[in-house]
């Protein structure tokens, strides 16, 4: 396929990594390797393109793309609310297998946010997809490379003839080291849902969420306020973590 070129896994080439940022900026979908299996990648505020993605991999437009994150810090210009237990999990396992689905706010991208108001965010521990999300400076639309129901593919030959022949640009880089799919958990609700069951277990999910946490509240300026924001901390979160104050 003419549409393939080889890339460094480890350290991408510059060059071909702005490649696949200039066809992402013209509407173009671009398959790339991640931690977990092949992904593909397109806009997130282009729409048409969107479209064209659902189309090609044969997929209800009531299930949204996954937001892939440049830097593990970047969660926080879309999410309108994020728990404590949301925080440990980002803490534990970003970048990973793990897909958090937050609350969107306002500016994040329309066609990510599910009717429910939801966005999925995932920070990968792969460079590939976090060079294209961090040096393109654009908002990377991503999903499994495969037809909806299929086989997710940890390597670029496992991909669907049908599905190939309309990726505009596919970056081989080899096989994938987990070679299974994200978990995905719902941290919109105290405790978090588990969605999906993937790399990580559900037992990995909820002990690294249950674990304690040591919150500091500092003092600034010429009055100690910590004991009104420990009042406050203990108000809102009403006993739903066991904090040590």
């Amino acid at each position: 396929m003419n549409n393939v070129i080889k890339i460094d896994p480890t350290r991408p080439e510059k060059e071909k990594i702005k490649k696949a940022v200039s066809l992402l900026r013209k509407g173009k979908i671009v398959a790339f390797p991640t931690d977990t299996v092949y992904g593909l990648g397109v806009n997130a505020e282009d729409t048409i393109a969107i479209d064209k993605l659902y189309e090609i991999k044969k997929r209800v437009k009531d299930k949204p793309f996954v937001l892939f994150l440049g830097r593990k810090e970047d969660f926080i210009s879309f999410a309108e609310v994020v728990f404590l237990s949301a925080q440990k999990l980002i803490n534990k396992f970003w970048p990973g297998p793990l897909t958090l689905l937050f609350k969107a706010n306002k500016a994040s991208p329309a066609n990510l946010v599910s009717k429910e108001g939801k966005i999925g965010m995932r920070f990968p521990d792969h460079p590939v997809p976090n060079n294209i999300s961090k040096k393109g400076g654009l908002l990377l639309a991503t999903t499994s490379a495969n037809l909806a129901g299929a086989l997710s593919p940890s390597r670029p030959q496992q991909l669907s003839k049908t599905l190939a022949k309309n990726i505009d640009l596919i970056l081989e880089g080899g096989e994938t080291l987990i070679g299974k799919e994200s978990s995905i958990v719902d941290v919109t609700y105290l405790p978090p849902r588990l969605l999906r069951e993937g790399s990580l277990s559900s037992e990995e999910i909820e002990q690294a969420w249950k674990k304690e946490s040591d919150i500091l509240f500092v003092c600034t300026g010429n009055t100690c306020r910590s004991p009104m924001a420990e009042g406050l901390a203990r108000r809102l979160w009403q006993g739903r973590i066991r904090e040590k104050m």
